[in-house]
Parts: structure tokens; C-alpha cells; sequence
């Protein structure tokens, strides 16, 4: 039986959670944005509740999804879970379906069942709600363009976000993952940074693979059944 050094795993879980708490807050950033827009319109126009009013609780409600994630998360015992990524890539989907809905885009998701990982499932969402979102950005506005999320289980787990957009400038490459660093006008910068190190935090790697378009690769240590936590 392995033994676990019980401060070192606290000391990575504190680590996930202030990873987690930042994109919590990168995340919280566009409903909020979304909630003030709505009540200004009203302001404006109070003529239009009944069109504008279902729009601002949609927001409201997808802000309560990602607090109580975090806080499921934040209150969860012992030792980091056995789960299947397809979890994670369902639960993504709901958010990403949604935003590509609001930019016209086209979204196809394909996960394989039975593909499990060792840790954070909510460390998983976030990074392909990171990734997805800066894909559906890539291709608004282009006649044809869609955004596609792989999930697939080889000798290790590995998720693709994949866009038909023009790709990235090899100029920018080298400073992706620099904090604040951004090319979009309502940006961050945070959300490359943080999915690069929830990756890491799990074992795992996160590359740029070269193509058309824009594709991330995200590879982690597949893990086998439940009982992997305590071998």
C-alpha cells in the first residue's frame, strides 16, 4: 500500500483550490458583465421585461452553477476522486453549448465513455470551459466555423478543443501562457494560465499541436478502477 505524505496533499489541494478560485473569478466575469448590460437595457427600455428578464436569470442561474461547483469542491474530503473525464466534458458542454448558441457557432462534442482520471473533475470542467471559450471567440463571425471537443482514451486520457479559426500568430505563441497576456478586448489574459496549471496540478501537459486552426491538446495519466485511490 503507498502511503501519502498528509501534508504534502493538503498542500496541493489548497494549491488546486486558489488555482480554482481564480478561475472562478475569471469565469464569474462574463454573467456579471451580461447582468449589468440586461439591467441597463431595462433601465432604459422597462417596456421589454418580459424579453430581457428570462435573459438575466438565465445569467443568474449560470453563475449559482459555477459557485455551487466550487463550493462542492471546496467542502469535499480526503483523497482527490477516480472519475470519468466524460463527466467533466457533460458538464462543459451544458456551459459551452450555451455560449456557442449566444455567438452562432457550431459546437460538436465526441467523448468516449470509461475514461478515468485521478483528481479534480471540477479542475477538468474548468479548463475546457477556459479552452472551449476561447474557441468559440476564434470562430464568431466566420461563415462555416465550429469548434469541435475530443475526448478519447489511449495510453493516457486526451482531450482536444479544436476551432477553425484563423490560429495563432507565431509571434504570440511564446507568451500564451503569461498572465494577463490577451488579444481580446473583453479578456483576461488568466484563462491559458490557469487551464496550464490545473493541468499540471493533475499530472498532466498541455500543448498547442500544430494544425489548422487552433488545437490544444490536453493529455493526463489515465487511472483504471475507484479502488487506484487506496492501492
Amino acid at each position: 500500500m503507498n502511503h501519502r505524505d498528509p501534508d504534502s496533499a493538503e498542500a496541493r489541494r489548497l494549491a488546486e483550490l486558489g488555482l480554482l478560485t481564480a478561475g472562478l473569478i475569471h469565469e464569474l466575469r462574463q454573467p456579471l458583465f451580461g447582468i449589468k448590460a440586461l439591467a441597463q437595457l431595462l433601465e432604459m427600455q422597462p417596456e421589454r421585461l418580459a424579453t430581457y428578464l428570462p435573459q438575466l436569470l438565465g445569467q443568474v442561474e449560470h453563475m449559482e452553477t459555477l459557485l455551487r461547483g466550487y463550493s462542492d469542491f471546496s467542502r469535499r474530503p480526503g483523497p482527490p476522486e477516480v472519475f470519468d473525464v466524460q463527466a467533466a466534458v457533460r458538464s462543459a458542454q451544458v456551459i459551452l453549448e450555451h455560449r456557442a448558441r449566444q455567438r452562432g457557432v457550431r459546437l460538436e462534442v465526441v467523448a468516449e465513455p470509461g475514461a478515468l482520471v485521478r483528481g479534480s473533475m471540477l479542475a477538468v470542467q474548468q479548463v475546457l470551459v477556459n479552452l472551449g471559450e476561447n474557441a468559440l471567440d476564434a470562430v464568431r463571425g466566420r461563415a462555416g466555423g465550429g469548434v469541435r471537443v475530443l475526448l478519447r482514451q489511449d495510453t493516457e486520457v486526451i482531450l482536444r478543443v479544436e476551432d477553425d479559426g484563423p490560429g495563432i500568430p507565431e509571434p504570440i505563441r511564446a507568451t500564451l501562457f503569461e498572465p494577463f497576456r490577451t488579444t481580446k478586448t473583453t479578456g483576461t489574459g488568466l484563462g491559458l494560465s490557469i487551464s496550464r496549471d490545473l493541468v499540471n496540478s493533475l499530472g498532466g501537459t498541455l500543448v498547442l499541436v500544430d494544425g489548422p486552426g487552433t488545437i490544444w491538446e490536453v493529455r493526463l495519466p489515465a487511472a483504471t478502477t475507484p479502488e487506484a485511490l487506496t492501492g
